[in-house]
């Protein structure tokens, strides 16, 4: 029997994705399950058992937490997405309830996932989703302000907040270094990201590959503010106005802006700051969907004689 190790949010809330509902969908698919809340202090020390799979349940918070924190990455991930945005398991085709995916998992069948990687005067931080400066970082703070609605009523919600912050955002001066090479920018933000999806559910790095070891940085241009802020309004329609580099190694230097890890925002400190990124040596195995059983193979079309 395969070992699981459920790392789960235990304010997930909606129904069927408590702790009770989910290790039975987990053992009813065969797995013999450990738990572990990611709100425990002690969350680090559930990776000393001794496990098979690792399944990391609940929003991009949660999975950022997991994927960051796992010492031994040979060990499989599995993701039960129990958020609104769910923008890493949008970002690698991953979609379902508790029951349903557990059911398909196959631990063979893993994308390589890159984790991000930034220091600055703080020290390192990782990060799995995008590291951002100015009005991305600006919209988060703003969105912490207010009581957050459920469902598809808080992207809704959200992306009128970025809209709105995009509308005010004033130009950031920006340094930024790619290949040995730097170039001044005076932009609304500049979001370093890992996956395709971010913030409110938007594909904003559609160009991102979570497997090339490489951050995609998507420059947020001052002339497109009225151009994003109308793609927002239905962003699977076209591709986002944005400015894409990709890169191994990123410097960034700035003064007076917000920034923010993840889903975690910092307000602006004032002074001069500069950020180096890159990708992890060592990538995240995450489980992906495989063809369901029930799915046909369509056949061909015998040639007419």
């Amino acid at each position: 029997m395969v070992r699981a190790l459920l790392c789960h949010n235990p304010d997930a809330g909606a129904k069927g994705h408590d702790r009770d509902s989910i290790e039975a969908a987990l053992k009813l698919a065969g797995y013999d399950v450990r738990y572990a809340s990611v709100d425990d202090k002690d969350f680090v020390d559930a990776f000393n058992k001794s496990v098979d799979l690792i399944v990391a349940a609940g929003g991009d918070g949660t999975i950022g937490k997991v994927l960051t924190t796992i010492p031994d990455r040979r060990i499989p991930v599995a993701i039960l997405p129990l958020g609104t945005a769910n923008n890493f398991a949008r970002s690698l085709g991953i979609a379902g309830t508790p029951q349903e995916l557990a059911e398909m998992w196959d631990t063979d069948h893993t994308c390589p996932v890159s984790i991000g990687e930034v220091t600055g005067h703080w020290g390192t931080s990782l990060f799995l989703e995008s590291y951002g400066i100015g009005v991305f970082p600006q919209f988060l703070i703003d969105a912490k302000k207010g009581k957050k609605p459920k469902g598809a009523e808080n992207l809704r919600q959200g992306r009128e907040l970025l809209q709105k912050a995009l509308k005010r955002a004033k130009s950031i001066d920006i340094v930024m270094t790619i290949g040995g090479k730097s170039q001044e920018l005076s932009v609304l933000g500049i979001e370093v990201c890992n996956i395709p999806f971010t913030g409110p559910g938007l594909p904003i790095a559609a160009t991102a590959d979570v497997s090339d070891n490489k951050l995609d940085v998507v420059i947020l241009e001052s002339d497109d503010r009225k151009a994003l802020m109308k793609w927002i309004e239905a962003p699977f329609e076209d591709k986002p106005p944005v400015t894409n580099r990709k890169a191994s190694k990123i410097e960034l230097t700035f003064r007076d802006a917000p920034t923010r890890l993840d889903d975690e925002a910092y307000e602006a400190t004032g002074g001069k700051h500069s950020v180096d990124l890159v990708c992890e040596e060592t990538p995240v195995r995450v489980v992906i969907p495989v063809k369901h059983p029930t799915q046909k193979t369509p056949e061909k079309k015998a040639k007419a004689s």
